[in-house]
């Protein structure tokens, strides 16, 4: 199970270290197989959704192909990115670039006219993408349930318009739009009442889907960037998680597995720069991004101790379910673990410094690529070996 972080093309570039160097692995236990073979659900958000939407799509065997279709390609030639009059008044009125830019894009590059029902056909990984609803200031999570909430068609809906809204930094995008069909709703007759969650975040997502069907003002959803509300993905896997045992994992696979690994690639950059050189500044848009980093690392730090915990729970859930429902032999023989791969713990000062160069972009230069997907693959030779797997028994 994998969770791809926020990041633009640096997260991609980073995760396609990671899932390369997975690909190269062959799989102890059964000849002919790698271990991106044994990925079951990839959960990713932003420019990490990029990369876990193309998984899910094309499968293991096209991981070497997304090097070529989006890292080595140049995405942000279709977009507005100029200081212009024009686009500054796009993005007053709410963004600079709409559907016929990154969507777009990513359609004729990536995803091919893919909607979401055509993932549950390809064989691939469950896919976990999310964006960031503005009204309800929480997650949108593109599976059936969701869509369910608003009484629209999931099997339709273009992937590359998932993906997008999961990208859509404000301002420089527009908000990808959907429509909410309650109260008149052709496809589900009611929201069902959900039990009090002792959880907070819980609790909002509860409230949240019910508010679908109950508030008379949301009628089109707004979607922004994921990252905004769960930059790690993490909060997606969580919730997937917390379904019905033995969700997210196929049945099959929940049956015999022995073993469950939960890599999160974070790409986000967290401490740096040269703001604290002097007295001087920071410029605005430094203080905005370094005020937006700040709000996204407290909540993803927060979010990774969760996980910790959420991940043991969820393991004695599937153990319960082996063993009650299942039958299975040495059903409770079961090891989890939790592997955290992040740009953040790089320490050699030059490979810093250079990180901290690459912000958030769509495009970078071959070397850049070679650089992070370089990290990613050292980062996780590392923490299979060592100290980053902790074991939750």
């Amino acid at each position: 199970m994998l969770a791809l972080s926020g990041g633009g093309a640096r997260s991609a570039a980073f995760g396609y270290g990671v899932l390369s160097a997975l690909a190269e692995q062959q799989d102890p236990e059964e000849t002919g197989r790698t271990l991106a073979d044994d990925i079951a659900v990839v959960a990713g958000v932003s420019g990490g959704g990029m990369l876990a939407a193309y998984l899910a799509l094309h499968g293991p065997s096209g991981i070497p192909a997304f090097k070529h279709d989006f890292l080595d390609r140049d995405p942000e030639a279709s977009l507005r990115t100029a200081i212009t009059p024009d686009n500054l008044l796009r993005g007053y009125r709410g963004g600079i670039n709409d559907l016929t830019g990154l969507a777009a894009w990513l359609d004729a590059h990536l995803y091919h006219g893919a909607t979401l029902g055509d993932l549950e056909r390809t064989g691939g990984p469950r896919l976990l993408l999310h964006a960031t609803d503005l009204y309800n200031r929480a997650p949108f999570s593109f599976d059936r349930a969701s869509f369910r909430t608003i009484c629209s068609d999931y099997n339709s809906f273009p992937l590359s318009h998932a993906v997008a809204a999961s990208s859509a930094v404000p301002v420089l995008f527009a908000p990808i739009v959907l429509e909410n069909f309650n109260p008149a709703c052709p496809l589900v007759p009611g929201v069902p009442a959900t039990p009090a969650a002792s959880s907070a975040v819980v609790s909002h997502l509860q409230e949240t889907q019910a508010r679908y069907a109950t508030a008379p003002d949301l009628r089109y959803l707004k979607l922004l960037d994921g990252g905004l509300v769960d930059n790690l993905a993490t909060q997606n896997l969580m919730k997937s998680m917390r379904g019905p045992a033995p969700s997210p994992l196929p049945e099959a696979t929940a049956r015999e597995v022995r073993r469950i690994v939960v890599i999160v690639a974070d790409a986000s950059l967290r401490v740096g720069g040269d703001m604290s050189t002097t007295t001087d500044g920071p410029g605005a848009l430094d203080a905005i991004t370094a005020s937006i980093d700040a709000m996204i690392d407290v909540s993803s730090r927060a979010s990774l101790d969760r996980l910790q915990e959420e991940t043991g729970r969820w393991r004695q859930r599937l153990i319960r379910w082996r063993c009650d429902a299942v039958r299975t032999q040495d059903c409770d023989k079961l090891e989890v673990r939790l592997v955290r791969l992040s740009l953040a713990d790089i320490r050699a000062p030059e490979a810093r410094a250079r990180i901290l160069r690459l912000r958030y972009k769509l495009s970078l230069k071959a070397d850049e690529v070679d650089f992070l997907s370089g990290l990613g693959r050292d980062l996780l030779a590392a923490g299979l070996r060592h100290d980053r797997i902790i074991a939750t028994r």
